[in-house]
């Protein structure tokens, strides 16, 4: 009892410290005018600070350095070059011929020590992990939209990795509560009709190197293709956005509007909060039963059929709710 009480006293402590980290960023970034200003493709209507997920890149960075240095070197690089890049994006608006050598570079360092290149899967597997991974991190990136969003989907995935660990012991649990607490801080700021801060690539940049390696480290070691569940909903928007942009002939790198969360907003005139708390309630129901029912135990060629089936599910139902939807960009 005495330390679990020991447990909530410096939980609280760390994420009051986050709090007050988040209060001085939102100050600072308001008096030297850190906004992101609102266009006719934004989801918000007002100027509001944007880079609030510096706090994201320190609770991984802070988690790190008190749990796991010196592990895990190649990852710290990948990390740091990737908020880095998150950080120069928001302020510079980085081309994509510079934005994705350093992000491949980044996305090898972390999968480096994931240890996915030292496994003895075949060179086109490992070709097509690193893919894969890339577009994750991008993934990642583009779904930050509305408010609420990445904060919560963040939130699931720290609890299913945290739950995997429970079982798998691959990851130290502290780092990911670490993490997590960064995250319930941001979520003062961001969990609101009028967002106060938005996280900017600088955050979910930090974050998708974090999930990258968590999630690679956990496929790798337990050879379970079918982990790619615990991003199933970000990975099928994401990936078919893409797609259905490329159809129409638009430049994938323009900001727009047609997520299906944007849907949600825009046309179905979901609150932005009911919109991301769809998407993370959803994720987590699939994360917990894949984790409770141990799917990664099965063999390699169901976890390939388990996750053939649901991603089909899952583009059929996104193909569904865009029928006949007149494109905005």
């Amino acid at each position: 009892m005495e330390k679990h009480l020991e447990i909530i006293f410096y939980s609280l402590l760390i994420l009051l410290a986050f709090w007050v980290t988040g209060r001085w960023y939102y100050a600072f970034a308001s008096r030297k005018k850190i906004l992101d200003i609102p266009t006719r493709r934004s989801s918000h209507h007002t100027p509001t600070v944007r880079g609030g997920g510096i706090l994201f890149f320190l609770g991984v960075l802070a988690g790190y350095a008190a749990f796991v240095f010196p592990q895990y070197p190649w990852f710290l690089a990948g990390f740091l070059l990737l908020s880095l890049t998150g950080w120069l994006d928001d302020r510079k608006n980085l081309s994509p011929g510079v934005r994705f050598p350093v992000q491949l570079l980044a996305v090898l360092m972390i999968l480096q020590d994931a240890g996915l290149f030292a496994a003895d899967f075949h060179w086109g597997i490992k070709i097509l992990a690193v893919i894969v991974a890339l577009g994750f991190v991008n993934a990642f990136n583009f779904m930050d939209g509305i408010n609420g969003i990445t904060g919560l989907y963040s939130l699931v995935l720290l609890a299913s990795l945290a739950l995997l660990d429970g079982q798998v012991h691959l990851l130290d649990s502290r780092w990911t509560a670490i993490a997590g607490l960064s995250v319930l801080a941001f979520g003062y700021f961001n969990f609101r009709r009028h967002a106060l801060m938005f996280s900017g690539d600088t955050g979910t940049m930090a974050l998708a190197a974090f999930f990258l390696f968590g999630l690679a480290k956990f496929m790798v070691h337990l050879r379970a293709p079918v982990l790619l569940l615990l991003v199933l909903l970000y990975g099928t928007d994401s990936a078919m956005t893409i797609i259905r942009r490329l159809w129409h002939g638009q430049n994938i790198f323009k900001a727009h509007r047609w997520h299906v969360y944007q849907k949600m907003v825009d046309r179905w005139h979901w609150k932005h909060l009911t919109a991301a708390a769809f998407y993370a309630l959803f994720q987590a129901i699939i994360n917990y039963v894949m984790i409770a029912c141990r799917c990664w135990e099965k063999s390699v060629f169901e976890q390939w059929m388990m996750l053939f089936g649901a991603m089909f599910i899952f583009v059929v139902s996104y193909l569904l709710i865009q029928r006949h939807e007149p494109e905005r960009t």
